[in-house]
This record gives structure tokens, C-alpha cells and sequence, in this order.
């Protein structure tokens, strides 16, 4: 993929400028940090890589401005689909927008020619609301011309989600088309292990309908 020095430019003062705010002195902020294990890595219906991932986080906020890291490890060497992404977001209450930068480093946090922090054609600009118990999401990779339309929604033991993909322009969720790409079905509990601790376990059932491909995941949260 082409990558251009505007772009470059344009995504590193842009990220400059929110770390500046989130670690000003002047202001208050909170953070929080985990990471969730997870038997494979399934993401809006396509699997990256195989086996078991390991998925850290942190992030840093003040107010209604969050920034943060994101990651997702296989377990082994050959497991594959190595990320690590950048965020930030905005909470306007009604509705929150978020750009996430989206990277793929090799074995050993190296990157292809081309690629890296900043540099990707990888980048998403996303807004989120809800509406009478109906979670509304839609991002859209401003590169790759890809749009991705969720709704979720709970009926009390079971959390539903439905998400459609228009990528058209390239092949990145329905192969250069559009359809039902992720039905899941996901549930979550805590196991106690003392009287003062509980291990948060999850599991999904995901179902992609355009790729006629399905998934049995289960994660711990620590």
C-alpha cells in the first residue's frame, strides 16, 4: 500500500497533540490497565491469526477525553495476527467519536516496510451511541474506504450483536464486497475463587454469515 508523507504528518500531530493534553500536569486524569486472554482472536467476524491470544491494555483519561494502547499476542511463535493499536476518544455524552490507528508488527514488535506507528494505511474514525437499550456503532477506515455498521443489544443472559460491512474499494471484512459479516452471541460470569476474589470469564458464539465461517471463543479477564 501507498503510504503519503501528508498522511504521516497529518495522524503524528494529531496523536502529539492528545498526548500533550492527557499528560499535561494541569489536569486531573485516571488510568487502568489488564489484559484479557482469549482461546483465538476474533474481530467483527474474521479470525487474525490461530491459537490462543493475549490482549493488554492502557489507557489514560481525564474527563470526558480517553487515549489508550491496545494489543493482541498469540500465545506461540507461529500463532500469527500480532497487533498493537493507538486510540483516542471523546465522550459528547449523546454520542462519542473515536480514531483508532491500527498496526500489525512482525515477531520480535518489528515492522514491514512501510508500516509502524503512525505510518499504516490502518486508521478508523468511529462514533457510538445508545438508544432505548440498543448500543449504535459505525467506523469507517478512511485509507481503505471500509465501513462497519453495528447494533448490539442484551435480552438478560445473552448479549446480541449484528454488524454489516460495505469494503468495496478493498477486500478487508466481506472480500471487496458487502453483506452480514458478524452475528455474535456472548455471555459472562464470575467465577469465585476466594471470598474476596472472582476470575471474570466470558464466551462467545460468532456466526459470519458472508464468510459462512463460525467461532466458539472463551476469554479470562484479568
Amino acid at each position: 500500500m501507498k503510504h503519503s508523507i501528508k498522511n504521516f504528518s497529518s495522524s503524528f500531530k494529531f496523536s502529539l497533540l492528545i498526548l500533550i493534553a492527557l499528560m499535561s500536569t494541569n489536569i486531573s486524569y485516571s488510568q487502568d490497565f489488564g489484559a484479557d486472554l482469549v482461546s483465538s482472536y476474533v474481530w467483527r467476524g474474521t479470525q487474525f491469526g490461530s491459537g490462543a491470544h493475549i490482549q493488554p491494555y492502557m489507557d489514560l483519561g481525564s474527563g470526558n477525553l480517553t487515549g489508550g494502547v491496545w494489543g493482541s499476542f498469540p500465545t506461540s511463535a507461529k500463532g500469527g495476527g500480532n497487533e498493537l493499536d493507538l486510540w483516542v476518544s471523546y465522550d459528547f455524552g449523546p454520542l462519542a467519536l473515536t480514531v483508532t490507528n491500527y498496526t500489525f508488527p512482525v515477531e520480535g514488535g518489528a515492522y514491514l516496510e512501510g508500516e509502524g506507528l503512525f505510518k499504516s494505511d490502518y486508521t478508523e474514525v468511529a462514533a457510538s451511541t445508545s438508544l432505548g437499550g440498543v448500543d449504535l456503532s459505525a467506523g469507517y477506515f478512511t485509507e481503505l474506504e471500509a465501513l462497519y455498521v453495528e447494533l448490539g443489544f442484551s435480552t438478560g443472559a445473552v448479549d446480541i450483536a449484528v454488524g454489516y460491512a460495505d469494503d468495496m474499494a478493498a477486500a478487508w471484512y466481506a472480500g471487496g464486497g458487502s453483506g452480514l459479516v458478524n452475528m455474535s452471541f456472548s455471555g459472562s460470569k464470575d467465577i469465585q475463587i476466594t471470598d474476596s476474589f472472582a476470575l471474570p470469564v466470558f464466551g462467545s458464539f460468532i456466526v459470519n454469515p458472508e464468510a459462512e465461517t463460525a467461532f466458539l471463543v472463551f476469554g479470562v479477564s484479568f
